[in-house]
C-alpha cells in the first residue's frame, strides 16, 4: 500500500462501523489515510502484526483479539493490563503499543445521563468489555457491582478485576438476571440478540441502561427501557467515544467529534 492506513480487526468483523467513523474524521481533517476491516482470529492475529505492512499506523481491535493483544505488544498501558483487555494497537518506531480506549468510551457514554446513579450498578456478561466496564464504573465512583454471567471461569476473573479496583462484587446467578436488570445502572456487554429473551424482565421503573450491542438498534431490551421511561444509551455512543480517543492517539490530532458522530449515527 502506498499510503498510511489503519484497520479494525476481529471475527466476525463485517458489521463494524469503525471505518465509517474514522474515515469521516480523516476526510474532515484532510488526512490522506485509509481505514479497512480485516477478519482475524486469535490464531491469525499475531502473524498479521508481525508481518504488518510498513504503512499500517495502528489497529482497532474487537472480539476475540483484546486479550491476545497484550501478549504480542512490546508495551501495554497500566489500565489495559489491569483489565486484561486492549482494543487499540499503535505501531511506533518498530514497537507495538497496546492500550484500552473502551474504558473511556463507557465512561463518556454513561455520562450522557446527567442524573447517572452508580450506587448500585450491574454488569451482564463477563468478557473483555465487562472488565473494561468495571474500570469505567470505578472512574465514575462506584464502590460495588452486581455481576451476572453464565461463564463461571470468566465471571471469576471479572470478580478479581472488580476487587483490584476496590469495588465489592456480588455475583448473581443467570436465573436471577431480573435482579441485575433492577440495578441503578445496567451495563449489558452481551452480543446482539443475546438479551432479547430477558428484555421484558426489567423493572417497571428502570434506571440507566448501556447496551453495548448496537445492531440492530434499538435492541429489544433498549425498546423495553424506552417504553418504561428508563434512560438508554446505545452502544454506538460507546463506539463513538472510544473511537474519538483512538483517532487522537493514532493521528496526534483533535478528533472532529461532530463529523465522526454524524457519520456513525446516520448508518
Amino acid at each position: 500500500m502506498s499510503k498510511k492506513f489503519v484497520v479494525v480487526a476481529g471475527s466476525p468483523i463485517e458489521h463494524s462501523l469503525s471505518p465509517v467513523m474514522h474515515k469521516a474524521g480523516y476526510e474532515e481533517l484532510k488526512i490522506d489515510w485509509d481505514y479497512f476491516k480485516v477478519e482475524l482470529t486469535a490464531g491469525s492475529f499475531p502473524d498479521y502484526v508481525k508481518n504488518r505492512d510498513g504503512n499500517l499506523i495502528g489497529m482497532s481491535l474487537t472480539m476475540p483479539l483484546k486479550e491476545v493483544a497484550l501478549q504480542i505488544a512490546d508495551s501495554v498501558t497500566e489500565l489495559a493490563t489491569k483489565v486484561n483487555s486492549a482494543n487499540t494497537l499503535l505501531f511506533k518506531d518498530g514497537k507495538v503499543l497496546a492500550g484500552n480506549t473502551d474504558i473511556y468510551g463507557i465512561v463518556a457514554a454513561l455520562q450522557t445521563n446527567k442524573n447517572l446513579d452508580v450506587t448500585n450498578p450491574s454488569i451482564i456478561g463477563s468478557g473483555a468489555t465487562a472488565r473494561s466496564a468495571i474500570a469505567a464504573l470505578s472512574q465514575l465512583g462506584a464502590n460495588k457491582v452486581l455481576i451476572c454471567a453464565r461463564n463461571q471461569t470468566t465471571s471469576n476473573q471479572l470478580i478479581n478485576v472488580a476487587q483490584s479496583f476496590g469495588i465489592t462484587p456480588t455475583e448473581i446467578t443467570w436465573k436471577d438476571i431480573h435482579k441485575a436488570l433492577a440495578a441503578s445502572t445496567v451495563i449489558s456487554t452481551l452480543p446482539s440478540g443475546a438479551m432479547d429473551t430477558y428484555a421484558a424482565m426489567g423493572p417497571e421503573i428502570p434506571g440507566s441502561l448501556l447496551d453495548v450491542a448496537y445492531s440492530p438498534w434499538p435492541s429489544k431490551i433498549a425498546l423495553e427501557w424506552i417504553l418504561r421511561r428508563g434512560f438508554v444509551v446505545s452502544g454506538l455512543e460507546m463506539l463513538l467515544h472510544q473511537g474519538l480517543r483512538q483517532f487522537e492517539l493514532m493521528t496526534d490530532k483533535k478528533a472532529p467529534a461532530k463529523q465522526m458522530r454524524e457519520a456513525l449515527f446516520k448508518n
